[in-house]
C-alpha cells in the first residue's frame, strides 16, 4: 500500500450528503498534502473552486487509492465517481458495504473499465480460521496456547456461528466472562444448532479463509449472484442469536448503556469521554464507594470493548478515546429499542410524537414537519444530531426548542448540528436536568435562567458563539464537566461557592481586570483533572495563576494560551499527576529544563506552539511523529506503543469482522486504520 499516495480511510455516516463527504475528504488531502515535502501540487486552484475541482486538483498526477464505507445509494456512488480524476495509473476506490447492500456493489461494479470485475466476497471462516479467532477473544493468551484448547471448541463454534467472523467474535467476548467451570460449556450447549440446522449454516460461497476445490485459496474469488432468500435468512438467524446471547448476559445498568447507541446514527464514531457523561446523565451509573462516577463509567465501557460489542477507534497512552459499534450490532440495538420502547427513533419527517415518550432522537428535523402534541410531560431524554447543512444550501428560519418547555423532567438535552440561535428562556425550570449539550454555531447566548439547574452536571457548549453566562451559573454545586469554546469565567466566587465536584473546565478565559489571591476564580476548583485556559495575561494573571495551579493536586491534562507560560507548569509542588501539557506562549526555559524529570514524573506529552529543541532534550522529550510541536519522552513513547498495539487487537474484531464485498480490492491486510467521520468541533 506504500504504492499508494494519497492513502484514505473513512466511513460515511448515515444522512451524510455529497457535500460533506467531499468535504470530509478534501480535509484528509490538505492534511496529507502539508505532510509531504516539496509535494508536486499541479497548477494551483482558484479559492472559489468548487469542492470537486479542488479534490481533482489535489489527486491530479497521482496514485491514489480510497476506502470508503457507509455509502448507502447510487446518487452519492454517481457523485463520488465524478468528483475523481482517471488518471490511468492504478489509482483506486475501495467501497465496504453490508451485507443487504449487494445491489450498490453490483452498481459499483459497473463503474470499473470493462473487462474488469471487481466485486470480491469477505465471508465466513472455515472451522480452523473460527476456531483460532474465537480463541484469540475467548481465552488469554496463555490459556489458549495450551494443548487442550488448541481445537476443543471449533467445531460448535463453527456450527453456532456459520463461519462469521462477527458472529464470533461476540461469541468470545461473551464467553470470556465465563470463569466458572461448566459455565463455557453450557453456554455453547444451548447456543448448538438443532439437528439439521447445521446443514443450513453451511457456507455456500466461499470466502477468505475458506478453500474451493482444488484447495485454492478464495480471498479473490469473484461474488456469485445475490443469494437466495432462505441463505440471507439463516445468516440473520446465526447472527442475531449470537447477538441475542450476548445482549442478554449484560447486567440490567450495562443494558442500559449498550442500547443507548441506537439513539445514534450507525457509521459514526463517538468520543468515550462523551458517552460516560451521557450514561452518567441518565442515571445509568450507579455510585459506588472509592471510585469516581466517571471511572465506573470508563469501567462499564471497557468490559463492552472486552465483550467485543464495541470497537476502538483511538487510544492515547491506554485510554480509550473514540468507540464505534459495528454496523450489523447497530441494527441489532435498533430492532431491541423499537420493541422494548427504550428510545423513540426517528430519520424521517411527517412523524407524529407520542405525548407519552420518554427518550427521544431525531437524526433529521423539521419543526413544521414533525407533530408534537402541546406537551410532552414524561419525556426524560431529547437527542437530536443531524448533519449539517451546506452554507449555500441553508435557508434564513432558524429552530427553536420551546416544545421542550412542557417537559418539566428532562434529563438529558443533546443537540448537534440545528440552526439553533437560542434555547428556551426559561430552561432554568427544567430543574432534573443533568446534561445539556448544545453544538450550534448560531447559538450567541444563554439565557439568565441557567442558573437554576441545580442539578446540572455537564455543560458542552462547544462549537458556539457563547462568551458569557450568569454569574449564578457558577454557584451550580454538581458541575463536573464545563466544556465551551472562549468562555469568560466569573469574576470572582464567593467563600461558600467551592465547586468540589469540577473535573473538567474548557474553552474559559479570564475576565477583564486584574486577578488576585482573593478573587481568582481557579482557587475555587482545586479537584479539577482537566483545565484548558485562554487568553492569559502574565501581567495581570500570571501570579495568582500560578497559586492557583499549585493547589490543583489532581490535575492530569493542561493547557495554557498567553503572552507568557507560568514557570509552575514545569517546576516547584504540585501538579505530579501531569500527563499531557499544551502550550501556546513564551516560556523561559533555562530555568525549568534540570529537574523535569523528577518534578513532573508522569508528564508524558507536550504540544508546544513555541518550541525550543535544545531545552527539551534536556528535559528527556523528542519529537514524536510527524506532527510538528508534539514531544514524548522515550520511555513514554514504549508505553503508548504498547497502548496502541492493543488498541490494534481490539480492532480486529472490528475489521474481521464485515462480511462485505468490496469493489476494486487488493492486499485488504494493508489498509489503514479507519476513523471516524469527524465529529467538527
Amino acid at each position: 500500500m506504500d504504492k499508494f499516495l494519497p492513502l484514505i480511510r473513512l466511513t460515511v455516516p448515515q444522512g451524510c450528503t455529497p457535500n460533506l463527504l467531499f468535504k470530509e475528504v478534501l480535509e484528509r488531502l490538505e492534511e496529507q498534502r502539508e505532510e509531504e515535502e516539496n509535494a508536486d501540487c499541479g497548477q494551483p486552484y482558484e479559492c472559489n473552486s468548487n469542492l470537486t475541482d479542488k479534490i481533482r486538483h489535489l489527486l491530479g498526477n497521482k496514485k491514489y487509492l480510497l476506502v470508503l464505507g457507509g455509502i448507502c445509494s447510487k446518487a452519492m456512488l454517481n457523485c463520488l465517481k465524478e468528483s475523481l480524476p482517471d488518471n490511468k495509473n492504478g489509482s483506486g476506490v475501495i467501497l465496504t458495504f453490508d451485507g443487504e447492500d449487494e445491489e450498490l456493489a453490483w452498481h459499483a461494479d459497473t463503474m470499473n473499465r470493462e473487462g474488469i470485475s471487481g466485486i470480491h466476497q469477505l465471508s465466513r471462516l472455515n472451522k480452523e480460521r473460527s476456531g483460532e479467532l474465537f480463541r484469540s477473544r475467548a481465552f488469554k493468551t496463555e490459556k489458549s496456547d495450551e494443548e487442550g484448547y488448541k481445537s476443543k471448541y471449533d467445531q460448535i463454534v463453527y456450527d453456532i456461528t456459520g463461519g462469521y467472523p462477527l458472529a464470533i467474535v461476540v461469541l468470545g467476548g461473551l464467553l470470556r466472562f465465563k470463569e466458572r467451570p461448566g459455565q463455557l460449556e453450557a453456554v455453547l450447549q444451548q447456543l448448538r444448532p438443532a439437528p439439521g440446522m447445521e446443514a443450513v449454516l453451511q457456507v455456500r460461497r466461499p470466502g477468505p479463509g475458506m478453500e474451493a476445490e482444488g484447495g485454492k485459496d478464495c480471498m479473490h474469488c469473484h461474488i456469485s449472484p445475490p443469494p437466495t432468500q432462505v441463505d440471507l435468512s439463516s445468516t440473520r438467524t446465526a447472527m442475531e442469536r449470537v447477538f441475542w446471547a450476548s445482549f442478554e448476559d449484560l447486567a440490567n445498568d450495562l443494558k442500559s448503556c449498550f442500547l443507548y447507541f441506537a439513539a445514534f446514527s450507525k457509521n459514526i464514531g463517538f468520543y468515550a469521554d462523551e458517552v460516560v457523561r451521557m450514561w452518567i446523565g441518565e442515571g445509568f451509573i450507579k455510585p459506588q464507594k472509592g471510585k469516581t462516577i466517571e471511572e465506573l463509567g470508563h469501567g462499564y465501557l471497557k468490559e463492552l470493548v472486552l465483550r467485543c460489542l464495541v470497537d476502538i477507534l483511538e487510544m492515547v497512552d491506554g485510554d480509550i478515546k473514540i468507540i464505534k459499534v459495528h454496523p450489523r450490532l447497530h441494527v441489532f440495538l435498533q430492532s431491541e429499542v423499537r420493541e422494548a420502547g427504550f428510545v423513540e427513533l426517528h430519520d424521517t419527517n411527517d412523524v407524529f410524537v407520542s405525548p407519552s415518550v420518554r427518550r427521544l432522537s431525531f437524526r433529521s428535523f423539521d419543526r413544521k414537519k414533525v407533530k408534537f402534541t402541546k406537551k410532552l410531560p414524561k419525556l426524560r431524554s431529547f437527542i437530536c444530531r443531524v448533519e449539517e447543512s451546506e452554507p449555500e444550501q441553508r435557508n434564513d428560519r432558524f429552530y427553536d426548542l420551546n416544545f421542550l418547555r412542557g417537559s418539566k423532567f428532562l434529563r438529558l438535552i443533546y443537540v448537534n448540528g440545528l440552526r439553533l440561535c437560542e434555547l428556551p428562556h426559561d430552561i432554568g425550570k427544567m430543574i432534573h436536568l443533568r446534561y445539556l449539550y448544545v453544538r450550534c454555531k448560531d447559538l450567541k447566548e444563554l439565557p439568565r435562567s441557567i442558573k437554576g439547574l441545580l442539578n446540572l452536571q455537564t455543560l458542552d457548549i462547544r462549537e458556539t458563539l457563547v462568551d458569557k453566562i450568569d454569574p449564578g451559573f457558577w454557584k451550580i454545586k454538581t458541575l463536573r464537566h464545563v466544556l465551551a469554546e472562549q468562555l469568560t469565567l466569573p469574576k470572582t466566587l464567593d467563600l461558600e461557592d467551592e465547586l468540589e465536584e469540577l473535573q473538567t473546565l474548557h474553552g474559559v478565559k479570564p475576565p477583564g481586570g486584574e486577578w488576585n489571591q482573593e478573587n481568582c476564580p481557579l482557587r475555587k476548583m482545586t479537584k479539577l483533572q482537566s483545565l484548558h485556559l485562554l487568553g492569559i495575561e502574565h501581567g495581570r494573571h500570571g501570579a495568582a495563576l500560578e497559586s492557583a495551579l499549585k493547589e490543583m493536586c489532581l490535575l492530569v491534562d493542561l493547557s495554557l494560551q498567553g503572552d507568557v507560560i507560568p514557570q509552575c507548569v514545569f517546576t516547584g509542588e504540585g501538579l505530579q499527576y501531569l500527563e499531557t501539557v499544551q502550550l501556546d506562549g513564551s516560556m523561559r526555559w533555562p530555568h525549568v529544563s534540570s529537574n523535569v524529570c523528577k518534578d513532573r514524573p508522569n508528564l508524558a506529552q507536550l504540544i508546544l506552539k513555541k518550541s525550543n529543541d535544545a531545552e527539551l532534550e534536556k528535559m528527556g522529550f523528542t519529537s514524536f511523529g510527524t506532527v510538528p510541536g508534539v514531544y514524548r519522552r522515550p520511555s513514554k513513547q514504549g508505553e503508548s506503543a504498547a497502548a496502541n498495539q492493543n488498541a490494534e487487537h481490539k480492532d480486529e474484531a472490528s475489521s474481521s469482522a464485515k462480511e462485505q464485498p468490496e469493489f476494486q480490492g487488493e492486499e485488504a491486510e494493508a489498509i489503514p486504520e479507519d476513523r471516524a467521520f469527524r465529529d467538527r468541533r
